[in-house]
């Protein structure tokens, strides 16, 4: 009885903790990375590009999979709980709040800082394992992205705002990426189709 509690119990974390590392691995590569990988001529680039293109089809097969694994360990812990201690406070409160604390904690909140920190580490791991599932998720993941493609609200609308970049040419200087003189140039190259020759005369 503890086994099959345990078992259902570490099967839940782990696919869980797999899919937060996938997730924030996928949202924290670059575009600049991308096409690093590209120009170097590895599958790790033309994947990556596949992915950013249609980043619908791996977020998909991910929050399927997190979604199963929940739901599968949820069920299954609670049925054991309640073979093992009976509709006592164990079952009913201990063993509950005792699940949502490890999922919040190891399967959300370690995982996706690790995601977030080592995306470049991560990011062949990650690419290979999204390949997987993707194909072995395939029909859920189609059914998910005629859902997503329904309720889209701007298929056209661009990914970065010329605030977007903007700010990005402020954190760079603040970081030590661009220097000054050339965080100004990015600023000033945005600011061309808002001056006009009077301006400057």
């Amino acid at each position: 009885m503890y086994t099959l509690l345990i078992i259902f119990f570490l099967v839940s974390i782990i696919f869980s903790f797999l899919c937060s590392v996938w997730e924030a691995v996928l949202l924290s590569i670059t575009p600049s990375y991308t096409q690093m990988k590209l120009q170097e001529g590895n599958e790790l680039g033309q994947t990556l590009k596949r992915f950013k293109e249609n980043i619908d089809r791996p977020l998909a097969a991910i929050l399927t999979l997190n979604t199963i694994a929940h739901t599968v360990g949820a069920i299954g812990v609670g049925a054991q709980a309640t073979s093992i201690w009976g509709a006592s406070i164990i079952s009913t409160a201990v063993v509950p709040v005792i699940m949502t604390l490890a999922i919040l904690i190891l399967s959300e909140i370690i995982p996706k800082t690790i995601g977030a920190n080592y995306w470049k580490e991560l990011a062949g791991f990650t690419v290979s394992s999204l390949k997987i599932i993707m194909w072995i998720l395939a029909p859920l993941v189609f059914i998910s992205q005629l859902i997503t493609k329904a309720l889209k609200k701007d298929k056209q609308a661009s990914v970065l705002s010329r605030a977007d970049f903007g700010a990005m040419a402020e954190l760079g200087s603040q970081q030590g990426v661009f220097d000054e003189g050339e965080a100004n140039i990015l600023r000033n190259l945005l600011r061309f189709n808002t001056i006009f020759a009077k301006n400057v005369m």
